[in-house]
């Protein structure tokens, strides 16, 4: 029995490394944070900061910042794409599904599903999801409890019973949700909403020495960052990006993009790191 818990726990840790992928074309990682996949060519990520995130953002291959209801990439750019513990931090979560259907082909989706959020709720989670028969199903929170009872409780903590079920049997409490060409999912209270969450403002104010400093730190890490991905492929960012709002082709203007859709003409930051969170 002892074996038989290593080998499954082994199992569940490697999950990323062990996802079938679709196809020989570039991967994206959305929602990276500071733990990006392996095989991941293209990083994209809202936050610089720990928000929503224990680490801060690793920038060691190709990135951009922008959020995932709106990705600045050509569609279909990609053959695959992981979105890891992304989805249920998000307000519109039929947007952002839209948006990976459009850009990438395939892609595997992951979240702690309901019953882990009430066991033990995360004030940063606006969504409580559940995979029944292949179909996501998405319940927006109404507060920071899903449970005004169970989630005050905090049974990982206090009760090492729970803590030992939940550590042994961990998907149990997740959502493992591989797709291709279409995520079928199932939004049940569309008409409520997530404004009880307020991302700090702050957050939207990324300064240009930051993204400095991380781009400095990915340069040390890129050769930890080659001997991890052996899919790593050579290409220019730039033929992969599309206005975040209108989807029309950029031209670049030295550390500009300028969107060249006639009604739009949006201008984003290309330096030091592609920026879509805000026009400039």
């Amino acid at each position: 029995m002892a074996v038989l818990k290593k080998v499954r726990i082994f199992g569940w840790s490697m999950r990323k490394l062990r996802q079938p992928i679709y196809g020989s074309g570039l991967i994206l990682d959305v929602g990276s944070g500071g733990n990006p996949h392996p095989f991941a060519d293209v990083l994209l990520e809202k936050y610089v900061d720990t928000t929503h995130r224990y680490k801060q953002i690793t920038i060691d291959r190709p990135t951009v910042l922008a959020d995932g209801t709106s990705m600045p990439f050509k569609s279909g750019t990609f053959s695959y794409s992981f979105a890891f513990h992304v989805l249920e931090h998000l307000h519109q979560p039929e947007a952002f599904l839209a948006e990976l259907e459009r850009v990438s082909k395939a892609g595997y989706i992951e979240t702690p599903n309901a019953l882990y959020e009430r066991i033990h709720p995360f004030d940063v989670h606006l969504l409580e999801i559940m995979l029944i028969d292949d179909v996501l199903h998405i319940r927006k929170k109404n507060g920071p409890l899903g449970d005004d009872f169970i989630g005050t409780l905090d049974l990982l903590d206090q009760d090492v019973s729970w803590r030992r079920f939940f550590g042994n049997y961990p998907r149990l409490f997740h959502v493992c949700y591989k797709w291709r060409g279409k995520i079928q999912f199932k939004l049940l209270n569309p008409a409520d909403n997530t404004d009880w969450f307020k991302d700090p403002e702050t957050l939207h104010e990324v300064q240009t020495t930051e993204l400095a400093d991380l781009a400095e730190k990915s340069l040390r890490e890129r050769l930890i960052g080659s001997i991890r991905s052996v899919r790593r492929r050579t290409f220019d960012l730039d033929d992969l990006l599309a206005c975040p709002t209108c989807h029309s082709d950029f031209t670049r203007q030295v550390d500009h993009y300028v969107c060249t859709g006639q009604s739009c003409g949006l201008r984003f930051a290309a330096l030091p790191v592609p920026d879509f969170n805000n026009p400039v």
